[in-house]
């Protein structure tokens, strides 16, 4: 506890007297440091906090003059703690008119006899003050090491954020990228999470947000990836002014999170596997046989009604809504929002309540980054039909531009994928590329020499494993060349800008492709067949 005006009355050795009680807030207030002054105006001396000591060697007996009418109020205005008023040097008494300004502004005043030196009291306040900054180390470090502990909890994420609240005095929250809560101190929140979504859509990685919302000081501390991805933020509060929350102790707690997070994701990769064949099974019907382990890999299992989701999109998309159906790679399921889900065959499949689907489809299609295809709404024992729909849904969405379709809701119109069995799709898509799925060229050498004639030390041939740790700068796969040329449609400009190449070496890596191929690829039949197997391959599951 920091010195006051009243810790220093209660010391008996100094043989203190107060004068003016003044406001009770500011008797009780903590003394930053201490200042001996007779000047008129001694506020030009402070800083606010500080307690002043005086002889009054230049104050009048009687009325005050000009220069010391507004003694007190000035004091009062900068933050002074008190006056301690020094008797027996020029004055027998406290000045009345003293007492009247300190009264009238709250300002605490006391007597310092002649037998007690103003080092005295300057000796006590700098004692209190580094008693008072020893405890707050000691209480710092106390807290660190509850919060350190709380990473060897079995559940050290909300364990984190319950012994957060409590070492603050406070409430604390974990949001996710979207500004959801995932975890929370309290069921109830006094702030509004979206009263803040300002506040963390301005918010930079590895800076801070400090605001005051409802009477709470609140303090936003971002949780990241070591890559510094912004996982979710660390929302602290606690009753009273900027400051009154451990701004530190907040710092330090996001850290934990962090690496907890992170810590959590390492180890749940096998879980990841165990999740996609686990949701195979239920697509399949099998409901039964993974149930028994559902409670460890989903919280449970959704409640029927049921809604199947094909979410299709890029690998890192696919992430997104992985951290999305379980935040930050944990098992959290609160309420009827259990979903399960898993990569299958390339795509994200979840399995959701029916009556929660909008708000997972909503969640799902905001970025723009992903497609999703909705099945009608069924119980585990119509799964194969429910994938069925899910998945004719998102071969309309797909080929609608639309982020969602529902099935049965007439949108997007009979395609290819719709009719024609996932499998087969995928077999027909890897006979297409088989010949140029290994194959990768060489921006460094190019594809020909002067000549004009084709150059194979510009290709490489390599296996799917390596292909995967092609160096983006100086190589580029044969199949992503083929997709920006279907892309553009058979526009060499724009497919040469999509493939971050020149127009002369655009055309003399299709030649090679076209080679491989056997395919003429200005035939329009030949591209067609090329351009949906590529399209599957990137949408349906096997284009990596």
């Amino acid at each position: 506890m920091a010195i006051t005006v009243r810790n220093l009355l209660e010391q008996r050795s100094l043989n203190l007297r107060l004068a003016v009680e003044g406001s009770g807030a500011t008797l009780d207030s903590p003394i930053s440091w201490v200042q001996v002054s007779e000047s008129a105006d001694p506020t030009t001396y402070l800083e606010g906090g500080e307690l002043l000591l005086t002889t009054g060697l230049v104050m009048p007996d009687g009325t005050p003059d000009a220069a010391h009418r507004e003694y007190a109020s000035r004091l009062a205005e900068i933050g002074a703690r008190g006056v301690g008023f020094g008797l027996g040097i020029q004055h027998e008494h406290v000045p009345q008119w003293l007492i009247y300004q300190c009264e009238a502004v709250g300002l605490p005043l006391f007597t310092v006899p002649l037998a007690t030196p103003f080092i005295a009291i300057s000796k006590t306040i700098a004692r209190g003050i580094s008693d008072d900054t020893h405890r707050n180390v000691e209480r710092m470090y106390r807290n660190q090491q509850r919060l350190l502990r709380s990473v060897h909890s079995l559940d050290p994420v909300s364990t984190i954020i319950s012994r957060l609240a409590e070492l603050i005095g406070g409430w604390t929250a974990l949001l996710n990228p979207a500004g959801g809560i995932i975890e929370s101190s309290h069921h109830t929140l006094p702030v509004d999470m979206d009263s803040l979504s300002d506040v963390l859509a301005f918010s930079v990685l590895g800076e801070a947000k400090f605001t005051v919302a409802k009477g709470y000081d609140i303090a936003i501390f971002h949780v990241a990836s070591p890559n510094r991805q912004t996982l979710g933020y660390l929302v602290a509060g606690r009753k009273g002014e900027r400051g009154a929350i451990d701004h530190p102790l907040v710092a330090e707690a996001a850290s934990l999170l962090s690496l907890a997070v992170n810590s959590e994701a390492a180890s749940n990769r096998a879980l990841t596997h165990l999740r996609s064949s686990m949701t195979r099974l239920c697509l399949e019907g099998e409901s039964q046989s993974v149930r028994r382990f559902a409670d460890d890999v989903w919280n449970g299992l959704p409640v029927q009604p049921l809604a199947v989701l094909r979410i299709i999109g890029q690998q890192d998309a696919l992430e997104d809504a992985g951290r999305l159906f379980e935040p930050f790679r944990r098992t959290v399921a609160k309420n009827d929002n259990r979903v399960v889900f898993g990569i299958v065959d390339g795509d994200m499949w979840a399995i959701v309540s029916q009556s929660n689907a909008a708000m997972w489809t909503q969640q799902l299609t905001r970025t723009g980054r992903l497609t999703v295809g909705q099945s009608s709404g069924v119980t585990w024992i119509d799964m194969p039909r429910a994938r069925h729909e899910a998945y004719q849904a998102g071969a309309e969405a797909l080929t609608s531009g639309k982020a969602l379709v529902q099935y049965g809701s007439g949108e997007g119109g009979a395609t290819l994928e719709g009719v024609v069995e996932p499998s087969m799709m995928r077999a027909f898509a890897d006979l297409k590329r088989a010949p140029i799925a290994n194959l990768i060229f060489d921006l460094s050498t190019g594809p020909h020499t002067k000549a004009g004639k084709p150059r194979q030390a510009g290709t490489v041939k390599t296996s799917e494993s390596q292909i995967a740790k092609v160096d983006s700068g100086t190589q580029v796969r044969a199949i992503d060349v083929l997709w920006a040329w279907l892309q553009s449609r058979g526009r060499a400009e724009e497919a040469a800008r999509m493939a971050g190449m020149h127009r002369h070496t655009l055309t003399k890596y299709l030649g090679v492709i076209g080679k491989e191929l056997g395919a003429d690829l200005n035939d329009p039949g030949a591209t067609a067949e090329l351009w949906y197997a590529c399209r599957f391959s990137r949408f349906g599951g096997t284009l990596k």
